[in-house]
């Protein structure tokens, strides 16, 4: 699956001119090994950007293969013998489980959040913590930071391909939605997954949220722009809460629809820019009925 260069460029626009993150587009090749050219552009990204106050978005488009005895995961810059670079039958490809364990590592400060448009990403999945609110055990831990992948396939490892009805495509349309709805408010990566998966436009798109740390979703929110610098508007990840408060929403009716919630939810956001609360996040724990003849 090859994904033509100005698509992959088009969404790192949407991600510079809506969002202002900065952005860098490499094209890997067999010049030399892919390997050693993905961990120095990372390493790099890394070192410039890393702070406990940023995020790390890491975007991939084309080929891979999964070697299901070896769990591996690995990228390949095209689908000519990897034999060919180098001379080596490792020279060409990518194991991407290793890039997952350097970003997922305390070595990184900020959140991480990686987005796969390739073949053969969920098979993946027994080493991801699933997005159950459900699990209390996984909703109460403490986190200082998160680590989320979003993936361009289900079950089946087939991804869509290359065109107006890729994932990409998909992944496109629902970030510059989610930007004009929320504005400066920003919006989860649950909200961004279930943008891309509900997409009527697409309805054969498939996609997976997982978690690598037990941690909160991850926000997208635009950053500011302030002179020749740019500097976050309300960060997306704060420090650790030190404390939750337990709110009870007394509603007229017996259950929400999805409009009334996207509101609910934004006008609860916007206190996050009211620097004398210190609110650092919001959590939808879950929606009670209340039993008839109660007082409460």
């Amino acid at each position: 699956m090859v994904l033509t260069r100005s698509q992959v460029e088009e969404l790192a626009r949407v991600f510079r001119e809506q969002f202002h993150f900065k952005t860098d587009v490499v094209e890997l090749n067999h010049q030399s090994k892919p390997k050693h050219q993905m961990d120095r552009v990372l390493t790099t990204f890394v070192e410039t950007h890393d702070h406990p106050d940023n995020m790390l978005i890491v975007f991939y488009a084309g080929h891979s293969a999964h070697y299901k005895n070896g769990n591996r995961l690995e990228f390949l810059p095209s689908l000519e013998s990897s034999s060919t670079a180098r001379g080596t039958s490792t020279g060409g490809q990518i194991n991407w489980y290793k890039t997952e364990d350097y970003l997922c590592s305390n070595e990184i400060d900020g959140d991480v959040l990686a987005i796969l448009d390739t073949h053969y990403a969920s098979n993946g999945s027994v080493r991801h913590v699933s997005k159950d609110v459900s699990n209390s055990n996984y909703r109460d831990q403490e986190t200082t930071r998160s680590f989320q992948l979003i993936i361009s396939c289900d079950g089946s490892c087939n991804a869509t391909p290359p065109g107006p009805e890729s994932f990409t495509r998909t992944l496109i349309d629902g970030l510059k939605e989610l930007q004009e709805r929320n504005g400066n408010s920003g919006f989860s990566t649950e909200d961004l997954h279930q943008c891309i998966v509900k997409d009527p436009r697409r309805p054969g798109t498939s996609s997976k949220l997982w978690s690598l740390r037990p941690g909160p979703n991850i926000f997208l929110t635009p950053m500011e722009q302030s002179g020749n610098d740019t500097r976050v508007r309300q960060q997306h990840r704060r420090s650790p809460a030190r404390a939750h408060l337990k709110l009870r929403l007394k509603l007229r009716d017996s259950s929400l629809d999805q409009e009334q919630i996207d509101r609910l939810a934004s006008s609860l956001s916007s206190l996050s820019d009211d620097q004398s609360i210190g609110l650092r996040g919001i959590e939808w724990v879950r929606f009670e009925h209340r039993e008839q003849g109660s007082s409460r």
